[in-house]
């Protein structure tokens, strides 16, 4: 029997380009790959379902693949791609702050933050719902976020940018995603229709 996948979970953006709706913002982050200026700390804004989590991710395994495209794309076939597709990646570090927002969790994170990275260049930790830590967690996670280790960088994700104090804001570059557009969500229907084998009217 086949292995049946969601299809929010099969056609979820494993690269840059497959993101709807946020060419130019994926464009930014592509050119700061190639260039080698990457920040220690992002803050991708914007409602729910833009991509700011997917995102998150391709940044992260892009940034540690060993053998990028032409187009700057990770290859999704060196060990650190592989590790990462397998989701047992532990360069990449996740922390949902919705359901882990006190002091204690922080610490946790804040203790891994010292090991560097096994294989690739970077420890990337990646914090959804930032805005929902607890004003102590937010206190314990400054230091760190204002001088991490060379080999790590934070992605911290909110649909709440208006709830991040102030400090936070100031040590991030904050990347707004934009609202999905009706033309690229008949798009790429269309296509996932299409892949689907499935004939469905415009």
């Amino acid at each position: 029997m086949d292995h049946y996948i969601v299809s929010a979970r099969k056609y979820r953006p494993s690269t840059f380009d497959s993101v709807v709706g946020q060419k130019a913002l994926t464009a930014t982050l592509k050119n700061a790959i190639a260039s080698g200026r990457l920040a220690h700390s992002y803050l991708f804004c914007g409602s729910r379902g833009v991509g700011k989590t997917s995102c998150a991710r391709i940044f992260a395994k892009t940034i540690n693949c060993l053998s990028p495209t032409p187009e700057g794309e990770a290859c999704n076939e060196c060990d650190s791609c592989r590790a990462f597709n397998e989701g047992n990646s532990l360069n990449i570090i996740e922390l949902d702050a919705a359901s882990n927002n006190s002091v204690d969790d922080i610490r946790q994170l804040v203790e891994q933050v010292q090991i560097p990275p096994g294989q690739g260049r970077y420890r990337v930790f990646i914090v959804d719902e930032v805005h929902m830590l607890s004003s102590a967690a937010f206190n314990a996670f400054l230091k760190t976020l204002e001088e991490p280790p060379s080999y790590v960088i934070f992605i911290l994700a909110t649909t709440e940018k208006q709830k991040i104090i102030p400090t936070i804001l100031s040590r991030c570059q904050i990347y707004d995603f934009n609202r999905i557009t009706v033309r690229d969500m008949v798009d790429h229907l269309t296509y996932v229709a299409k892949s689907e084998g499935i004939t469905a009217e415009p």
